[in-house]
C-alpha cells in the first residue's frame, strides 16, 4: 500500500504547520495532503483541528481529522461552509496547537498512571480537558 499522506507528527510533535501540496478532495469535501502535521483520530485519541492556508492567504477551518478508507491517507475534514481546495494546489496546514498540546499532556499523563496502577488497560480515551483509561482489574 502506498503511503499517500507523510505523517511528519511522527518525526516532530512539536511541529506547528507545515506547507504541503492537495492529493485529492474526497467526495465527501475533505482534503488529503502530500504530508502534514495533523493527527488522524485513533486509539481513543481525537484527530486535530486546525486551518488550511491557501496559496492567497484565505483560511479553511479542519473541523476534524481521520484516517481515509484504507489509512494510506490522512483526511483533514473541513468545516462544511470552508471553501475546498483543488488538486495540485499549494496549501500551509495549521494545526490548533493549544489543543494539540492540551491532548499530548493528558495522553503523557495517561502514560504515567499506567505505570501506578499495573493492570491491564483494555480501553480509554483522550480529550483536551478530560481522559478516561479502562483497567482489567
Amino acid at each position: 500500500m502506498e503511503v499517500v499522506t507523510e505523517p511528519l507528527f511522527r518525526d516532530d510533535a512539536y511541529l506547528p504547520s507545515c506547507e504541503a501540496v492537495v492529493r485529492h478532495v474526497t467526495e465527501a469535501g475533505g482534503v488529503v495532503l502530500d504530508r502534514t502535521v495533523f493527527y488522524a483520530s485513533g486509539g481513543g485519541q481525537p484527530g486535530d483541528i486546525g486551518r488550511i492556508e491557501f496559496a492567497d492567504g484565505t483560511m479553511a477551518a479542519v473541523a476534524n481529522t481521520v484516517y481515509g478508507d484504507d489509512r494510506s491517507g490522512i483526511v483533514h475534514l473541513l468545516a462544511e461552509e470552508a471553501a475546498r481546495p483543488a488538486p495540485g494546489d499549494r496549501v500551509i496546514a495549521h494545526l490548533d496547537w493549544e489543543q494539540r498540546y492540551k491532548h499530548m499532556r493528558m495522553h503523557t499523563a495517561l502514560h504515567l498512571l499506567t505505570a501506578v496502577l499495573a493492570y491491564p488497560v483494555t480501553g480509554g480515551q483522550i480529550g483536551a480537558e478530560q481522559g478516561r483509561l479502562d483497567f482489567d482489574i
